[in-house]
């Protein structure tokens, strides 16, 4: 039974080239694949099946409400519980026993098996692996210029997302590196045939097609997957605002079977004129982000009181519902009905025996 290939990575980082260019070499990636749109001309090459599946895994295992992108995993709090996805083990398995029916070496490839390499791997501990990752700020720039809503609101999220995919992606190659190709995009650009020789030699992967550069040619469109240059304000900004990013960056360099060419530089010259905007506008996100969880306490705290007027005005519902209330009503309308009664002056203390009788005095004519 051939053993299936599995090609994953953060989204936006090159992995729908990569599954093209595996496609090409005569890989099964399956036969009901997401088609291409405006964002990804050539297409995803993203089996549904498997994608609807771990999407639907990652949304229902993600807190409800959670801020965050739930559809890929993440929250702000990275507070998806992937304790939760055993229970989702028989239809892992129904997907792989329908796959395996197919004789030829077959994979499937989506950036979500990124969070979900551990769970796969126990279902197919003899799976092979290739690791996609690519520099945070062509990501976030590939995913800005997606105009989606939720990260033109948000324009933080894709560089926190790249930091925890790209986590796990290199923790799972820490644990298996002989189960995996890690490599840099840009690296296998660069010279495509170095994956195809480590497909043979460090996964015993054999292929059905053998490797023709122009293949390549043909698959690879610059325009569809570029790179900022080196003095674009963005960079200088994450490396300013993220460092945490490039130490990640440089340790998936120093991991990777096919690294980076060059070393991301760490020199923190000026901005120039025309990349303070992003600056600023990036710096700002901080306070931004203070007052809108202030904003959000207070509306939590709002509507705390809310809850608490509502059921103090339901109390005083069933209260003049009550028999006793109606009592105490019927008794006040009485009261107000009755007469008044007559005032009666107090009386007087009584003379003394003996005493003195308080003189009249006659008026004066």
């Amino acid at each position: 039974m051939p053993l299936p290939l599995i090609i994953t990575g953060m989204h936006r980082s090159g992995t729908s080239l990569t599954a093209a260019f595996i496609q090409a070499l005569g890989v099964n990636l399956g036969d009901n694949l997401f088609r291409g749109d405006r964002f990804n001309a050539k297409g995803y090459f993203e089996d549904l099946d498997f994608l609807e599946f771990q999407r639907r895994v990652l949304q229902d295992c993600c807190p409800p409400g959670a801020s965050g992108w739930p559809d890929w995993g993440w929250t702000e709090g990275e507070t998806c519980d992937r304790a939760q996805f055993a229970t989702y083990t028989q239809k892992a398995q129904n997907l792989i026993a329908s796959r395996q029916q197919n004789p030829s070496l077959w994979g499937w490839k989506d950036p979500r098996t990124t969070l979900m390499l551990e769970f796969w791997h126990q279902l197919l501990p003899e799976a092979r692996y290739l690791l996609v990752y690519r520099d945070p700020w062509d990501v976030a720039d590939s995913i800005m210029r997606l105009h989606a809503p939720i990260f033109c609101q948000h324009p933080h999220y894709p560089v926190k997302a790249w930091h925890y995919y790209n986590r796990h992606l290199l923790e799972f190659y820490r644990q298996h590196p002989q189960q995996c190709i890690l490599f840099n995009i840009n690296a296998f650009i660069q010279e495509p045939k170095q994956l195809v020789e480590l497909l043979a030699a460090k996964l015993g992967v054999k292929l059905a097609s053998n490797w023709q550069p122009e293949q390549f040619a043909g698959i690879y469109e610059p325009k569809l997957l570029r790179s900022l240059p080196s003095h674009h304000p963005l960079i200088h900004l994450m490396k300013t605002t993220s460092p945490q990013c490039l130490t990640l960056l440089q340790e998936l360099d120093a991991a990777a079977d096919i690294p980076r060419q060059e070393m991301p530089e760490t020199s923190t010259a000026p901005v120039s004129l025309e990349g303070l905007p992003v600056m600023l506008h990036y710096q700002s996100l901080s306070p931004w982000e203070q007052l809108q969880a202030t904003a959000a306490q207070a509306a939590a705290e709002k509507q705390q009181l809310q809850a608490e007027i509502d059921s103090l005005h339901q109390e005083i519902a069933c209260i003049k519902a009550s028999k006793y209330w109606r009592l105490a009503q019927a008794v006040s309308q009485i009261k107000q009905l009755l007469p008044s009664p007559p005032s009666v002056d107090p009386p007087q203390p009584p003379l003394k025996r003996g005493g003195n009788v308080p003189q009249l005095k006659e008026n004066s004519q």
